[in-house]
């Protein structure tokens, strides 16, 4: 009675991932405008316009703002290259050019302004040509008014396009 058990779970098992990967879709059309949300550290609004079937920009805009202390303001752009564009699995090379201002209203320095250069590589899967989750690791910098440094960083993020 348990083998039959096991062999039902796992034939509902395969059944869904079958099902989830016929329905999965894959990267949007030319011209899809959307909305990118991070899961980690969520500090900008990202909108990503598919240009064609293997490249998409992604505008980005951040404003933070703590009473008394300081505001930050963040402009920039994430283009994504899709190597694949048939797939509900997508990878990509990716990046970010942008810059950020930070005033400051408690200290003897005004404001610092900073320019941020990333480079990064990630997967994206496309549940609908609509709905998608991607995941990337990146190496990046900053230079400016602060001290210049190079980091790493991981991205978990959904897109919603339209």
């Amino acid at each position: 009675m348990k083998s039959i058990t096991k062999l039902s779970f796992l034939i509902a098992v395969l059944i869904s991932f079958t099902t989830v990967s016929l329905q999965a879709q894959s990267i949007p059309e030319e011209g899809s405008l959307g909305l990118r949300a991070n899961f980690t550290g969520q500090t900008a609004i990202e909108v990503p316009y598919m240009l064609n079937d293997k490249l998409s920009l992604a505008p980005f805009l951040g404003l933070n703002s703590t009473q008394d202390q300081s505001t930050n303001f963040s402009l920039g752009v994430r283009p994504r290259y899709y190597f694949s564009q048939d797939r509900s699995l997508a990878t990509y090379v990716t990046g970010a050019l942008g810059f950020s201002n930070t005033s400051f209203s408690n200290n003897n320095i005004n404001s610092v302004t900073n320019f941020d250069l990333m480079i990064g590589y990630g997967a994206e899967y496309f549940f609908s040509d609509q709905l998608s989750i991607s995941s990337d690791a990146n190496l990046g910098t900053r230079f400016g008014d602060s001290a210049t440094n190079i980091a790493t960083s991981a991205r978990i993020s959904a897109s919603v396009y339209f």
